[in-house]
């Protein structure tokens, strides 16, 4: 039966936490929809992520969707359930804990543990630091849709909850498993069930989940993924297993064979750093559409983009040289223009502006799945895909089911295999618009080949 079940607001936060549950040896895999996963969901896998796309909504809906989420994973008998959050807090945090626990029954508690030390993300004295800088001095305060005003852990989630938060510090937790274990016995007196604890390093990480096993309750875990890791080994509901881990390179290697097909929906600063520096790659060509022809409320401009596109692809595939990678994005991922206003949006689609850049996701996704096509499965090492909202629309355009986790490249940028459809089985590495830095795309494409090579050769020595 599967064992663990979480629920991640987004589709690139459930590949961070599947990618750690794949470094210890276990292999999960991850759902878009969450609907269907009782379905399609084979129950033998231990771990199951499913994403409720809730981080942008209004705190009802997410409620709703985190508990229709959750009904749908108890169908499959899990034991341990978590609900993974963002490294930097955005979203529906309480809403969606709330909706977790109500489906859970009473019994459960809630621990929130929201560091992330290999990514240099710890809390301390209940502060969320990033690299040594308070979260309030990140950009996350200037993020469009999910800005984030206070670093204060227990302060940001006391307003997002009914019920007390509690805020187990630092000093407790370097004490050890039993100081912790009593201090959450004594919280558990006064009936709290919300609980923040401060971790600056994975050994810390560690010493929660221990004390938290003690404890004898029944816990929903909060948090970016090393507590759902370590809560998954300490209470044995995984089997660790020697992870081999694999290079991380920046150069190309002859022997690189096929095309690496990128899709680059986030229109973010750090996105056209990386995307300007992947086209200095040899035999790299981008195909790059009209942001504003793609929402169009004509559908004939729409039809026109998509057909220019195409013929782009088309053409490149069919030259002597094979494209090393192809890169399809909205013009503004990589030339450094300005994203379009509201206002264009609004005049080119007809529909407010969220609405519009929601369609806009959904075109490019469509039209990823054409270019796609050109390619063709027997020519495709990989698919590079950066922006969350993209990685829904892609997997859902070119018909499959989800993805199995099987490393990271780096940590939050994520390694697996595509479930279901014509692609079946093509490796793919996922992030999020934010993540990295100028070199990360080079050092995803390089993974995505060498995982190719890997497996070419596993099926020619069958084949002996």
């Amino acid at each position: 039966m599967t064992q663990i079940g979480i629920v991640a607001d987004d589709v690139t936060g459930g590949t961070t936490v599947g990618a750690l549950l794949a470094r210890v040896g276990t292999t999960p895999t991850l759902f878009y929809d969450y609907k269907r996963v009782a379905q399609v969901a084979d129950r033998r896998n231990p771990a199951v992520i499913v994403s409720s796309n809730s981080r942008c909504m209004e705190a009802q809906e997410a409620y709703d969707s985190v508990f229709a989420a959750t009904q749908e994973l108890k169908k499959l008998g899990v034991t341990q359930f978590s609900k993974r959050i963002d490294t930097t807090l955005r979203g529906n945090i309480g809403a969606e804990v709330d909706a977790m626990l109500d489906a859970l029954g009473k019994n459960h508690i809630a621990v929130i543990v929201a560091s992330m030390p290999q990514s240099k993300k710890i809390v301390l004295d209940g502060y969320s630091l990033i690299d040594s800088t308070l979260l309030t001095d990140t950009a996350v305060v200037r993020d469009v849709r999910t800005p984030v005003h206070e670093a204060h852990i227990p302060t940001l989630l006391q307003s997002q909850f009914h019920e007390r938060v509690e805020h187990v510090s630092l000093d407790v937790v370097k004490r050890g498993v039993t100081e912790i274990e009593a201090m959450m016995r004594t919280m558990l007196a006064s009936y709290s069930r919300i609980f923040v604890i401060d971790a600056v390093t994975l050994d810390d990480v560690d010493t929660i989940a221990s004390a938290v096993v003690k404890l004898g309750r029944p816990v929903v875990a909060v948090d970016p993924g090393p507590f759902t890791v370590s809560l998954a080994v300490a209470s044995g509901a995984i089997e660790t297993h020697d992870h081999v881990c694999q290079a991380v390179r920046e150069e190309c290697r002859s022997d690189d064979k096929g095309t690496v097909m990128v899709v680059a929906g986030s229109a973010t600063g750090v996105t056209q750093i990386q995307m300007q520096r992947l086209l200095k790659e040899p035999r790299t060509v981008a195909f790059l559409a009209d942001p504003l022809k793609l929402i169009s409320s004509h559908p004939e401009t729409v039809a026109e983009e998509n057909a220019r596109v195409v013929a782009e692809a088309v053409e490149a595939f069919t030259s002597d040289a094979q494209p090393r990678v192809a890169i399809l994005a909205v013009d503004t991922a990589i030339t450094g223009e300005r994203a379009s206003t509201r206002e264009e949006l609004e005049s080119a689609s007809g529909l407010p502006a969220d609405e519009a850049s929601n369609l806009l996701t959904q075109r490019l996704g469509e039209l990823a799945r054409l270019v796609c096509d050109v390619v063709g499965p027997q020519r495709t090492s990989g698919l590079y895909l950066t922006g969350g909202d993209t990685v829904v629309r892609v997997w859902q355009a070119i018909g499959a089911d989800g993805i199995r986790l099987t490393d990271y490249v780096i940590p939050q940028v994520d390694q697996s295999q595509i479930v279901g459809g014509p692609f079946d089985g093509i490796p793919v590495v996922c992030k999020g618009g934010l993540t990295g830095d100028d070199i990360t795309a080079v050092q995803a494409i390089n993974r995505l080949f060498d995982v190719n090579r890997i497996h070419q050769t596993i099926e020619m020595e069958k084949t002996v």
